[in-house]
């Protein structure tokens, strides 16, 4: 009995297979595309995060009405957590701090001369490493850097040339190199004219004694005689010396020494030993190497302040680690059109002669920003200004105890005794800032602790403005500033202890600064000491020679110039700005105009002021900010409603 066939699959089978397939396909995929988007909107919401914060938290206020909202022109938020903002005061819900009063940034016009303005968290602070500076008065100087080849001093070269006509019968120096003496005979010249002229001498002297008791005419006639052989003599170069010891010997010589006129190297040799040479020839050149000159080009757009006299700085690449010390004796009246350069002409002293001619030099010219003007005394005299050393001591006493969250009516009244001494001073500025200071005082006497911490803010802005312009002569300060409550103290340690917020946030706070000990007669203005051309930004406390020309110090008064630091300023291409700290976090956007660049800073010509703090480490972070968000307007998410119908953006905020 055969087996039976085993029947084949339907078709049917086949096309369900077909489909399961396709079926699982999509199921695999549809659960890839959905992980897919779970990770899209995860990364959505992680990146925006802050707005829709923003956005929450304003939807979850009470309801206002637009009137209600558009009459209210300040709200109340929290400075570390920005996205906290509330309409009435209160603390914040997050860390607990009260919340801080501000203009609505809806309706806040910007101040005259700001350009923009900027708003960033303490999160955003802190992570792009944003620290500002303040705005001071400084001792700046301008420094042009340029080269120039070694070349002889003109003045100081001799070239040695026969006056007479003869044979060079011997030649004393005899080589290329060098080294003469003034004085030391340098060729020995043989000249049948030389002979004539010495028996005319000799025969005119013989003439006057034989004609003693002849008369006046014929003793007249005589010394006529002698003094015109004489001149004859000494025209070919020979010394009154050895014409005296002509007539004395009573014979003649029949050579004539020439002699070196200066001291030097001999640098060029024209002739041979028994050379014949005319009158007018040239014998020998003979250079002075103790002072030479150099050839410093100076850009056309760097010469101004550049004077004969200017003090210069000269290296070579032959002795990198050797400072000379030069000066401008000349500057010349004409453009190179090739280079744009001007030439000036660096004398250099050169008492070892390693410099030499046709070597390759760097210059380096300072010139100060200020005026120097010289003080009628030769000698600091007694100081004068105000003292306030003791008024800066009780100060810094007074803070140490804010630190801890303590406070003594004793040294609140030591601040307030110690200012009304300083208001005794003739000065009208010192008076006026220590009354205010006494008057603060005063205050905290009947106030609590956060009391005496709300007027701190502003008897320590006053103190500061004192410091500045008359320093403690005993000893250094630390300027200390908090962006926290936007104010700063004064404390004698570098390590930060918060006087306004004591134990809560004792670390809160950055040095911004240092008042250094000052001396008689320092002001914001001026600075007094004794000044060394070769480096215009710093004054000695007492008088010595210049560290490399050796030149004696003048005792000056040197103009200080309001600068700003390097790194805040940001060249837009068609102008300079920076971004000045209005408000703890909030930076103003501000044009200026500069001078040339001093070292690390820029002097200040217009647009900022002294004290102003702006964005020094950090600003390009908030200038990123700024620029990437050109589209923010007045409306901060987190804000109160703004001004119906749709105000014109009037600056930008980073959460």
């Amino acid at each position: 009995m055969s087996p039976e066939p085993i029947p084949s699959s339907p078709p049917e089978s086949s096309h369900s297979l077909a489909i399961a397939r396709v079926w699982a396909f999509i199921r695999i995929m549809n659960v890839r595309l959905r992980f897919i988007f779970l990770m899209a909107l995860v990364g959505v919401v992680a990146a925006n995060w802050e707005r829709i914060q923003n956005y929450y938290d304003r939807w979850q206020r009470p309801t206002q009405t637009p009137e209600t909202v558009q009459a209210q022109a300040i709200e109340y938020y929290c400075p570390m957590h920005p996205n906290i903002i509330r309409a009435q005061p209160g603390n914040c819900p997050i860390c607990g701090m009260p919340l801080a009063k501000r203009a609505k940034t809806g309706r806040k016009a910007l101040a005259e001369g700001v350009l923009a303005q900027v708003q960033m968290s303490p999160q955003k602070v802190q992570m792009g490493r944003i620290a500002t500076s303040p705005v001071e008065k400084r001792l700046l100087s301008r420094e042009i850097r340029t080269v120039g080849i070694v070349e002889y001093d003109e003045t100081r070269r001799a070239l040695i040339a026969s006056r007479i006509k003869g044979r060079l019968d011997k030649m004393l120096v005899n080589y290329v190199g060098q080294q003469v003496k003034k004085g030391d005979p340098l060729v020995w010249i043989y000249s049948p004219d030389l002979l004539v002229a010495q028996e005319e001498l000799l025969t005119a002297v013989r003439q006057i004694k034989d004609q003693k008791g002849g008369g006046d005419f014929a003793a007249d006639v005589g010394k006529s005689l002698v003094e015109a052989s004489k001149k004859k003599l000494s025209l070919w170069g020979i010394s009154e010396k050895q014409i005296e010891d002509i007539i004395n010997r009573g014979s003649t010589t029949t050579h004539l020494t020439i002699f070196s006129p200066i001291e030097g190297i001999v640098t060029e040799k024209k002739v041979l030993e028994g050379h014949y040479v005319m009158e007018g020839d040239d014998v020998l050149t003979i250079a002075d190497l103790s002072r030479v000159w150099m050839q410093a080009k100076i850009f056309e757009d760097q010469i101004g302040g550049v004077g004969v006299g200017t003090a210069v700085e000269v290296n070579s690449v032959a002795y990198p680690n050797e400072i000379f010390a030069g000066q401008i004796t000349f500057i010349a009246y004409t453009v190179d059109p090739a280079t744009r350069t001007v030439a000036a002409r660096v004398e250099i002293a050169n008492p070892d002669l390693k410099l030499k001619p046709g070597m390759f030099a760097t210059a380096t010219i300072r010139l100060p920003l200020g005026r120097v003007v010289e003080a009628t005394t030769s000698a600091p005299v007694a100081p004068v200004g105000p003292k306030t050393d003791a008024l800066a001591h009780a100060y810094t006493t007074l803070v140490g105890l804010y630190a801890k969250d303590k406070t003594d009516p004793a040294v609140i009244s030591h601040v307030g005794h110690e200012a009304l001494a300083l208001a005794k001073e003739k000065d009208e500025s010192v008076r006026s800032q220590a009354t205010a200071i006494a008057e603060f005082a005063k205050q905290m006497e009947g106030a609590d602790l956060k009391g005496q911490r709300t007027i701190l803010k502003s008897l320590s802005a006053k103190l500061l403005e004192l410091l500045r312009a008359h320093p403690p002569t005993e000893m250094t300060f630390f300027t200390v500033h908090c962006p926290m409550v936007n104010a700063d103290w004064i404390q004698m340690s570098e390590e930060v202890a918060n006087p306004y917020y004591g134990s809560e946030m004792p670390k809160c706070g950055q040095i911004t600064g240092r008042i250094e000990q000052g001396h008689a007669g320092q002001s914001d203005d001026f600075a007094e000491g004794y000044f060394c051309p070769i480096y215009p930004d710093h004054l000695f406390d007492e008088a010595r020679e210049c560290p490399i020309d050796k030149f004696p110090t003048k005792f000056v008064r040197l103009e200080k110039v309001l600068a700003v630091p390097a790194s805040a300023v940001i060249n837009t291409g068609t102008r300079s700005v920076v971004y000045r700290e209005s408000d703890p976090g909030t930076y103003d956007m501000i044009e200026v105009r500069l001078g040339p660049k001093a070292g690390e800073f820029y002097p200040v010509v217009s647009g900022l002021k002294a004290g102003d703090r702006v964005a020094t480490a950090g600003a390009f972070v908030v200038d990123a900010e700024n620029r990437l968000n050109p589209a923010a307007g007045a409306q901060y998410f987190g804000a109160s409603g703004g001004e119906s119908g749709g105000a014109k953006p009037q600056h930008q905020h980073g959460g």
